[in-house]
């Protein structure tokens, strides 16, 4: 009850200070356009399908991305993609390399309306004068010096001198424990064994389930996400575990007394 008062008070403070500030009509306020147009798309024929615009009321504003820096910790973003934002096990949102667009719309649609396979979307928690704070937040992220990733741009020849040799054959590795996978996959970003985090203790989630057919009922939630269960935060869906990981996550989980 107490993050959700103080996520409601800090959009309800800028969203009033922006209303008189920047003049935001009331649809941009409460309501996004149906689509936008991407800068990166390339439109066939030369010919941009239809798409609106959309405009960041707060960009370049400190306060806004003070705020947009408060939310950012207090909806867990960093739960996924680090403090500051610089990457964990979501991409980083600094490195100014961004899958879906780094334009203040294309954030914006990334954060209101979520990505495949991993990406909540958030409108529905923040509104649109939240998500705005965010995005002027991440825009306010000084980029690393260094990034971790590299430019596969080049020539074939190249590429193919850029393959290391084999290693040496290694002793194989032992098998992963379930705490071992639930750290490996995130899970401990927002859950622990017997508190509640972010999202509830995994002994709770055992009690809560147990007596029902939980495998299959916890294999869904898992795969699948929600929100509404144990609170406003959403859960993401985590469709990409292998079946056998899953597998024993959640007998461990049931297990827990």
């Amino acid at each position: 009850m107490k993050h959700e008062h103080t996520v409601a008070a800090l959009i309800a403070l800028f969203a009033a200070a922006s209303c008189t500030k920047h003049g935001t009509s009331e649809q941009q306020t409460n309501a996004a356009p149906e689509t936008i147009q991407y800068e990166a798309h390339v439109a066939a024929g030369g010919i941009k399908p239809p798409g609106g615009t959309f405009s960041n009321p707060h960009k370049g504003d400190v306060q806004s991305a003070e705020a947009g820096a408060g939310l950012f910790s207090s909806m867990n973003c960093d739960g996924c993609h680090g403090g500051g934002g610089t990457g964990w096990v979501g991409p980083s949102l600094a490195d100014g390399r961004w899958r879906y667009g780094g334009a203040d719309d294309e954030i914006f649609y990334s954060i209101f309306y979520g990505r495949p396979k991993g990406m909540p979307a958030y409108g529905g928690v923040l509104g649109t004068e939240g998500v705005w704070m965010l995005v002027t937040y991440l825009q306010s992220v000084p980029a690393p010096d260094t990034v971790p990733t590299q430019s596969w741009e080049g020539t074939a020849a190249a590429s193919a001198a850029a393959v290391p040799a084999p290693a040496p054959e290694a002793a194989a590795a032992p098998a992963p424990t379930p705490e071992g996978m639930l750290a490996k996959y995130g899970c401990t970003a927002c859950h622990a064994v017997d508190k509640k985090v972010v999202g509830p203790a995994f002994k709770d989630v055992a009690a809560k389930y147990r007596g029902q057919d939980e495998h299959a009922a916890l294999a869904a939630k898992v795969s699948n996400g929600g929100v509404g269960v144990w609170g406003p935060i959403p859960m993401p869906p985590n469709s990409s575990l292998p079946a056998a990981d899953l597998d024993a996550i959640i007998t461990w989980i049931t297990g827990l007394k």
